[in-house]
């Protein structure tokens, strides 16, 4: 009876989603934090451009030196204010505004060290991009369809938030390349029970 015991748990760790079989065990990814230079624009645009939805917010809390001293807030500021908005299928977004940052103000450069972006899944890139294009919206060149390797069947475009942040559309409605060589898959906003 043991072994069948052991049997069955080894067999529901080997299907489990990678990721879950060792360390913290984790459902997935609950929240992107991106700091912005003004909430209500922020908002408004993922709003108006995404369909985002405002959910939570909380603050301004002030910053002061005790609360510096803990490092608990980075960049150190007078206050900080939070809010929570959901975008479709994904996770969270939690953008953070402070007031009078003393760290630096300029927007970081893609390819360096910390930066990251946002990545937005659609059906459709080319009505995408022409929707950002119509709202005034600067997007970088135009989509890039991978035509090769793991990501083959995915197009992709970046653009610029209109604080500077940049993001990204993709879009895969056939499926990615990587997905004829093995059984894992990628988290798909698609389809997000699988």
């Amino acid at each position: 009876m043991k072994f069948i015991a052991s049997l069955l748990a080894a067999a529901a760790l080997l299907m489990a989603a990678p990721g879950h079989a060792t360390g913290v065990p984790i459902a997935g990814v609950d929240h992107v934090g991106i700091n912005v230079p003004d909430l209500k624009q922020a908002e408004a645009f993922f709003i108006d451009t995404f369909g985002c939805v405002p959910v939570t917010q909380i603050g301004p809390f002030p910053l002061d030196a005790a609360a510096e001293k803990s490092e608990a807030f980075a960049p150190r500021a007078d206050s900080v204010t939070l809010a929570m908005i959901r975008c479709g299928t994904g996770a969270n977004i939690e953008l953070f505004e402070y007031v009078n940052p003393r760290g630096s103000k300029a927007m970081p450069q893609l390819a360096e060290a910390g930066a990251s972006h946002i990545a937005f899944y659609t059906e459709d890139i080319v009505a995408g991009v022409a929707y950002l294009k119509s709202h005034g919206i600067t997007v970088l060149g135009e989509p890039i369809t991978m035509t090769a390797g793991d990501t083959g069947g995915e197009t992709w475009v970046h653009f610029r938030a209109p604080w500077g942040a940049e993001m990204e559309l993709v879009s895969y409605p056939k499926g990615k390349a990587y997905e004829r060589r093995t059984a894992q898959r990628l988290w798909n906003p698609s389809r997000p029970a699988q």
